[in-house]
């Protein structure tokens, strides 16, 4: 009703305001705007005929057909009246006031006389569907006689416009009549509010309350150009879109809002069915059925990837005491506890089901080996170390599981269950409180691995680790330039560990971050041990694995080590590798610049092994490439490999980098490298890793000469 009250405001202004808005003004409705309004009016009732006709059926109202026949009466009549205004085409006959008033009388009453029926018919279906076709027989039939009558016999209609007088008294008293029928349908649909009719009665109020103002606006026109004609016609269209809104909502929206209740109303009953059929009443987790449904899928897929899945079987060690001392509905819940706590700790891809009593199984869609299943049950036993608050108690259980995975312990869910059943058992028979897999050797392994991640953790804390240091020299002189620091696990039982075995499992297993941590500090703190003691150590490298991009807080590490140190940010080199570069390339090219921004000196390592492109080399701010072992050892082997070498040096020497040839183990090389433009070298050509005073001794061993004349440390 606020579009109502607008336009009848605008309309009293202009009504009212001593302001001659007629022919003595500038031109408001031109004939170009005309036909547009026209043309949009007659698309919207096309529109009402068109929904309404074809959306409706049977066993809907009646009424919708009546307000389609009305508007399509109106929308075909109100063409004649757009193509017979003057500057329009001729239509059989030339264009005229009196003929496009003809056609606009017509459709006016038309539109006029289908919202009165509406207005007092109760909203039923026809008594027969036929009926429609009754009603749209006679709209045709009417309007086949309007323009019958305008454009063969214009001497039977009465004079409506006068040129130079306008509009004549019967014209006025004609719309007048227009405006007295739409009252009266308003006045009933007025009344009809407050009966809750099946229709949106407010629209169809509001619709023939702009159809009034339009037939006001239309009785004080002096010529067809002028802004009350313009109001007339804007009004009629606003009236138009709101009878397309009710017929829309009452054909379409809403039978469409009913066949959404029904089909949430019939899914909701397919979830009960499958409820009862699918998941396990106890727990609410999916059951046997459902399990086997799931992994027949993920089994089939993964051989296709050739990829592997795993299934996992848990029981409760001792439940059957749970049930008999505290009894059944203790146990239930008990049951459904363990169950949210599973499905907290696997991935949302991952299924924890029950398979009845208190056996569970989780299904794990997608591993990459072993040690991601042994590391999910550790995480289980990990998190049922703390108690389960059951019925208002704590509850401390233990349970066995086992493992068996695709498609090396089976490709079909039955042979998958029964393995890892027998891999259940075996825990069960150990002790409980573990898991097994069904494969032995798969156990030693990843007994191993597990060994040692344990151990890395406990190195950390017995401060196991410590750093040696390599120097790194200018090949044309043997100066030394830097040195880079590598850790070295030093095992109580197994002696010193290679880097080669507990890096990866440190990377995999995160710990490469606090370890990463650790190394920063310990070399910033020894390079500045050196300066103080006036060892010329220019800087010291340390590497950084893409891990702790992806988990830490690289630029935060660097600066609490140079912070905790006082070493300066230019005596520190950061090694990235290429995967570094990988991923989320955006949010690491931000760190580096960070680190670039502290002062730090940057460069990547074992240059060339990785999947790096050039764009990366552009848009990252490093100062040197690594070139890795395997190129500088194929020098000798022939041309293919001095042609990579001398590819990198001048690549890099195009980009404005140094570079640092990696295992140079022997002069010869020294010389071969030196002899290709490359201008630092590290190996064992000029020494080996050294623990931090061996590097003094070797450097106050061994001043600056020529790489030929230098003998390995």
């Amino acid at each position: 009703m606020a579009l109502v009250a607008a336009c009848t405001l605008v309309f009293l202004v202009t009504w009212l305001l001593p302001v001659d808005f007629g022919q003595h003004e500038p031109m408001w409705f031109p004939v170009g705007l005309h036909a547009a309004v026209e043309v949009f009016a007659i698309v919207v009732a096309m529109l009402v005929f068109g929904i309404s006709w074809h959306a409706w059926q049977a066993e809907r109202p009646s009424n919708v057909i009546i307000i389609a026949c009305g508007s399509l009466a109106a929308g075909l009549v109100d063409f004649g009246h757009m193509m017979s205004y003057q500057g329009m085409p001729d239509l059989v006959t030339p264009a005229s006031p009196q003929k496009s008033i003809n056609f606009w009388l017509c459709a006016r009453m038309l539109g006029a006389l289908s919202v009165l029926v509406v207005a007092f018919r109760a909203w039923r279906p026809f008594a027969s569907p036929s009926a429609r076709y009754l009603w749209l027989a006679a709209t045709l039939s009417i309007v086949a006689l309007v323009y019958y009558m305008a454009l063969w016999q214009p001497q039977a209609w009465p004079v409506f416009y006068v040129e130079g007088s306008g509009l004549t008294p019967l014209k006025v008293a004609i719309e007048a009549l227009v405006v007295l029928v739409m009252a009266v349908a308003a006045l009933r649909l007025l009344r009809a509010r407050s009966e809750n009719p099946p229709f949106d009665v407010d629209g169809l109020l509001a619709a023939a309350l702009l159809w009034i103002l339009s037939e006001m606006s239309l009785t004080v026109y002096e010529n067809v150009n002028d802004f009350f004609s313009l109001a007339g016609h804007a009004f009629k269209l606003l009236a138009y879109l709101l009878v397309y809104r009710l017929v829309f909502v009452v054909s379409v929206r809403s039978p469409y809002a009913r066949l959404a209740s029904e089909m949430a109303r019939s899914q909701s009953a397919e979830m009960q069915v499958e409820a009862l059929a699918f998941y396990d009443g106890p727990t609410g987790l999916p059951n046997r059925a459902l399990l086997r449904d799931r992994a027949s899928q993920v089994l089939a897929a993964r051989e296709e990837d050739d990829e592997r899945a795993a299934l996992v079987l848990l029981n409760v060690d001792g439940f059957k005491h749970v049930n008999d001392s505290l009894g059944h509905a203790v146990g239930d819940e008990l049951l459904r506890s363990l169950g949210k706590r599973l499905a907290a700790i696997v991935a949302e891809s991952d299924t924890v089901a029950c398979l009845g009593g208190d056996e569970f199984a989780i299904l794990l869609r997608e591993v990459n080996n072993a040690g991601e299943v042994a590391a999910l049950q550790e995480r289980i036993l990990e998190a049922l170390s703390r108690p389960l608050e059951v019925a208002g108690q704590d509850l401390r259980i233990t349970v066995s599981m086992g493992a068996a995975m695709s498609p090396g312990d089976g490709r079909e869910f039955a042979t998958l269950l029964q393995n890892a059943g027998t891999a259940q058992h075996r825990a069960r028979e150990a002790g409980g409180n573990g898991w097994r897999f069904y494969d032995a050797a798969m156990n030693r392994e990843v007994s191993e691995r597990l060994a040692m991640r344990n151990g890395l953790r406990k190195a950390l804390e017995r401060r196991e680790f410590e750093l040696h240091y390599q120097p790194q020299v200018e090949l044309a002189d043997g100066r030394l330039v830097g040195v880079e620091a590598l850790v070295r696990w030093r095992h109580p039982e197994q002696g010193m560990v290679a880097p080669l075995r507990f890096i990866p499992e440190a990377e995999e297993s995160g710990l490469i971050v606090p370890i990463g941590k650790w190394i920063l500090r310990e070399a910033c703190r020894q390079a500045a041990a050196w300066r103080a003691a006036g060892l010329d150590v220019p800087y010291v490298a340390v590497n950084l694995s893409a891990v702790q991009f992806q988990r830490g807080d690289v630029a935060q590490d660097v600066l609490e080590a140079l912070s905790a140190s006082g070493l300066p940010p230019q005596a520190l080199e950061l090694e990235l590798t290429e995967s570094v570069l990988l991923h989320d390339a955006e949010g690491v090219l931000a760190t580096v610049r960070r680190l670039r921004e502290l002062g730090v000196r940057l460069s990547i390592d074992d240059f060339g092994t990785g999947y790096s492109s050039l764009a990366y080399l552009q848009r990252f701010p490093v100062d040197k490439l690594k070139i890795d072992q395997s190129f500088v050892s194929r020098l000798g082997e022939g041309e293919d490999g001095r042609v990579i070498v001398s590819t990198i040096v001048q690549l890099a020497r195009s980009l404005g980098l140094g570079t640092l040839a990696e295992g140079v183990e022997d002069e010869a090389l020294a010389r071969q490298l030196a002899g290709l433009g490359c201008r630092f070298g590290q190996g064992y050509c000029f020494g080996r890793p050294m623990p931090a005073d061996g590097l003094a001794e070797w450097v106050a061993a061994n001043p600056a000469r020529l790489p030929a004349a230098r003998t390995p440390a």
